[in-house]
């Protein structure tokens, strides 16, 4: 078996803590003698007692990071403070038309760099990442865990029809598009709802309650001249998240961009049907037959603030408002053929997007290595941490004429 350390915020309600935990349970099937290390702890316990005790075990598995390959499953600027291995391949992903130059460097200090989609595939080729290191492994979900027979969350007073959404509260997410598109087009006497599942990160300005009041106000200062909407702020924890979508009747999300989505595939996997920004790494698994998909009105510069800081030079997508409203009127209209729908995309995902399937191509990838030994940590060693790479100029900020379109990314021969 393939020696393997995975290094990741798997103690964390973020997206790469959740995605973490699911690479980790699924190779954590006997395939790989597995160790892992947490990159940072969360300071409420938000995960179930057994997990926690299956982390620690897996964190005293003694795998010498010099016998074995490294995943570090975190943004690439932290590359290199943790660990080092034999093999070290970064997993990462970006939501504009680019990565942050800080990246760039550090990426090419690894081996190989596993992006979820062939999107990201060209955003990170076109940003000066060579392409013989980019491998596309896709992300997953558990289908077992969302699935359309999770029991939903009491969500008190509900409407006939709930639309949901679920993101943190910035601007790439499209918060404003959303609002502007339900607000627009539902009146208020009309039998629906739209539930905001949202957090803010710490490092943006302003509060939810705050940019929400002050941007609703241009359709209706008073509730009852709008249709209903309701904020959920905080964390869901694991095992209640998939009732909060089978809560609901569809899910909805205008983002100017996703890596890769979860909130699109989770969704999916419970059924519901999906509308989202047909732009992006979620057409990995997003097609016409399967979800809604947001035609787009071209490519904008992300505004330089503070918020945005982390994308200056970027470009972004622009969701089209008016095809937004359209399709939220049908889905509302059309709940028959909209189930339907989500069928089928419960059906792909299962299918085709789970974390097995994702523990399938690591492990074809890691197969190349052939690292098989697994002697015992020395006490006291320091990871074998490289020289500080100093790359020659990159063509960062370099469009590529994929990312112009709505189109999903060609294959790429070997690539895939």
């Amino acid at each position: 078996m393939s020696n393997l350390i995975w290094a990741g915020a798997y103690y964390t309600p973020t997206g790469y803590g959740d995605e973490a935990r699911g690479f980790i349970g699924a190779l954590n099937q006997g395939h790989f003698n597995l160790r892992t290390i947490p990159l940072s702890l969360y300071g409420e316990a938000f995960l179930a007692p057994e997990q926690y005790a299956r982390f620690a075990a897996l964190e005293r598995a003694p795998i010498d990071p010099r016998q074995a390959a490294v995943v570090h499953h975190y943004p690439p600027y932290q590359l290199g403070g943790y660990v080092w291995g034999r093999v070290n391949i970064s997993r990462t992903m970006f939501e504009t038309d680019r990565i942050p130059g800080a990246w760039i460097g550090q990426l090419h200090r690894v081996d190989e760099v596993w992006v979820p989609s062939f999107f990201n595939l060209e955003t990170f080729a076109c940003s000066g990442i060579p392409r013989h290191k980019l491998r596309v492994v896709h992300g997953g979900v558990d289908a077992n865990l969302f699935h359309p027979a999770a029991p939903p969350l009491d969500l008190g007073t509900k409407k006939d029809f709930t639309f949901l959404s679920f993101f943190n509260w910035t601007d790439h997410k499209g918060w404003d598009i959303l609002l502007t598109a339900y607000c627009t087009e539902f009146k208020p006497e009309e039998d629906v709802m739209l539930l905001i599942k949202t957090s803010k990160l710490q490092n943006t300005p302003g509060t939810v309650d705050e940019q929400y009041h002050a941007f609703i106000s241009r359709f209706a200062r008073q509730q009852n001249n709008r249709p209903e909407i309701r904020l959920m702020n905080g964390v869901v924890t694991g095992n209640l998240l998939p009732g909060l979508y089978t809560a609901c009747d569809a899910f909805v999300l205008p983002s100017r961009g996703e890596g890769w989505g979860r909130p699109y595939i989770e969704a999916m996997a419970c059924g519901l049907p999906v509308i989202g920004t047909k732009w992006g790494g979620n057409l990995e698994y997003m097609n016409g037959e399967n979800s809604y998909l947001i035609e787009i009105e071209g490519l904008e510069d992300v505004p330089d603030n503070a918020e945005n800081a982390i994308y200056k030079g970027h470009k972004q997508v622009i969701p089209s408002v008016d095809h937004l409203r359209q399709l939220m009127r049908y889905v509302y209209e059309h709940r028959q053929e909209a189930r339907a729908r989500g069928v089928r995309a419960r059906a792909d995902v299962s299918q085709h997007w789970t974390w097995d399937h994702a523990a399938g191509v690591i492990a074809n990838q890691l197969d190349k290595f052939n690292i098989q030994t697994a002697p015992a940590i020395v006490a006291g060693s320091q990871p074998n941490l490289p020289e500080q790479y100093n790359p020659a100029p990159s063509s960062a900020g370099r469009e590529s004429t994929v990312l112009r379109g709505t189109r999903r990314v060609p294959l790429i021969g070997s690539l895939r």
